[in-house]
């Protein structure tokens, strides 16, 4: 899959439409540059069905820690990623 159809694929009409007009105003070695880091992150990415990379952070208002592979097969987990403001 080339990088157009990464992007096709990965995002709305509109914000395809917006990524376009912006890599445009690039120079040749920005956007070759940009490409290759999504190309790069695309492939790294967790398909779909597989597990989450495990992470390690601090509890709120704790001095504990929380392990997302703690949870592994014993309850769900939502991860939330964005703002709430």
């Amino acid at each position: 899959m080339d990088f157009q159809e990464q992007l096709k694929k990965n995002l709305s009409p509109g914000d395809f439409a917006r990524m376009t007009k912006w890599m445009m105003g690039l120079g040749d070695a920005e956007r070759v540059s940009m490409m290759q880091f999504i190309a790069a992150r695309e492939t790294k990415a967790p398909a779909v069905g597989d597990d989450a990379p495990d992470f390690d952070l601090p509890l709120l208002n704790s001095s504990a820690r929380v392990k997302l592979s703690g949870f592994r097969r014993t309850r769900p987990v939502a991860l939330i990623f964005g703002s709430y403001t």
